[in-house]
């Protein structure tokens, strides 16, 4: 008799975000569970594949929102960054680091990319930020990919 096992592959996606005024006083932080896009799953079972892939480097923010798992980038970006630390906690969770800095404004959409003009290649997404920025904030936000 065979044993029907059923252990699905999952992606989880988490953002943990914190917002310093120009003296280094706590803002705004918070703790948000995201969507991980079509590519990114397609990224994974390529490396599966052939053994290679191309590396998460980049993320952007952006004041848009509304963007669905097939999508490739932000629907508004006012800035992009190169992931200022990126770590693997544990052998199934990669951690990626970045600060933001002169924008003003809400911002409400964010994504982690691995193309540097964060045009295309989005790997992870939400729009459920709601932090407000003047010019003298920084904005840092830690984003968690686990698999499980």
């Amino acid at each position: 008799m065979g044993t029907n096992i059923h252990d699905p592959l999952c992606l989880t996606d988490t953002i943990d975000y914190i917002l310093w005024d120009k003296d280094g006083r706590v803002k705004d932080q918070g703790h948000l569970v995201n969507q991980v896009q079509t590519l990114c799953k397609e990224i994974v079972v390529d490396a599966l594949d052939t053994g290679t892939i191309t590396a998460i480097n980049w993320m952007a923010v952006g004041t848009g929102a509304g963007q669905n798992v097939a999508a490739a980038a932000l629907s508004s970006k006012v800035s992009n960054e190169v992931l200022t630390a990126q770590t693997q906690p544990t052998s199934v969770t990669l951690q990626n680091v970045t600060t933001f800095t002169a924008i003003t404004g809400t911002v409400t959409e964010a994504g982690l990319f691995n193309v540097a003009a964060c045009t295309s290649g989005m790997q992870t997404y939400t729009d459920s930020l709601n932090v407000v920025m003047t010019s003298s904030d920084t904005l840092q936000l830690t984003w968690t990919i686990t698999v499980s």
